[in-house]
């Protein structure tokens, strides 16, 4: 579909590991090949960054939004562990559209999307920077056996049933695979690309100073920005996000 600020918008939909993921294609309307940008979702992923990947969208970017197996209709059972397939598997189908420069790709990562893009950042070369916005740097310090029973039950309830399979059990031990695993304050050690931290001021969920932990794990070069006032959502705040994660593509992307 076609829309009023130049770009074309459509539902997608790709095979990964033999299940079927769906996603929404946000591209401009016009002929050519765009650098192009895959955005992870957190947890459960309520907040799709819809209204960033159109801005992305109208100043040139191909964007592909997309759910994990198990979320928010794709087929399978969600888990964690699965957060990175999914990943890779959104990041070959975007590399192989015709209209995507299949050399100029980047990664977002929001909140706990902060697993996949870590790791997808750490095994492919080919993706040439990284945004985190808000990112669940450190699950050392959200599967802690002191907080884990709470870590656990905070997700139970966020989840609400929007995620198919998920229970108590399956969390913790979730939880307990990504510390051993694929935390993101470790993979990031192993990504020589640039990456940026967003961060607000007034969030609740995923505090700067835990954020800030991911930024000093990396390698340089890397940015940090902070948004005065700005919630885990960003939901007063959009503008800001918006210009800091397009300036940050359009000087690394």
């Amino acid at each position: 579909m076609a829309g009023a600020y130049g770009i074309f918008v459509e539902n997608v939909s790709f095979e990964s590991e033999g299940y079927k993921l769906l996603g929404r294609i946000y591209r401009p309307d016009e002929p050519g090949k765009f650098p192009a940008v895959v955005i992870c979702h957190g947890f459960p992923g309520d907040n799709k960054n819809t209204d960033l990947a159109e801005e992305l969208a109208i100043k040139g970017y191909v964007v592909l939004i997309f759910y994990y197996r198990g979320a928010w209709g794709s087929q399978g059972v969600y888990s964690l562990k699965w957060l990175d397939p999914s990943t890779r598997d959104a990041v070959k189908y975007l590399a192989s559209l015709p209209f995507t420069d299949a050399g100029r790709l980047g990664l977002i990562g929001y909140s706990m999307g902060a697993i996949p893009a870590s790791a997808r950042l750490k095994a492919n070369p080919g993706l040439k920077t990284g945004v985190f916005i808000a990112p669940a740097a450190d699950f050392g310090l959200l599967a802690a056996e002191e907080v884990l029973e709470t870590t656990i039950t905070m997700l139970l309830k966020t989840c609400n049933e929007k995620l198919k399979g998920v229970d108590k059990g399956s969390i913790r031990s979730d939880l307990l695979w990504v510390l051993e695993n694929s935390n993101p304050i470790e993979n990031i050690k192993d990504v020589a690309r640039p990456i940026m931290v967003v961060v607000g001021t007034n969030d609740k969920t995923t505090p700067q100073i835990l954020c800030r932990l991911l930024y000093e794990a990396a390698n340089e070069p890397k940015g940090w920005a902070i948004i005065d006032g700005a919630n885990h959502d960003f939901s007063e705040h959009r503008y800001h996000l918006m210009h800091v994660v397009l300036e940050w593509f359009s000087e690394n992307l």
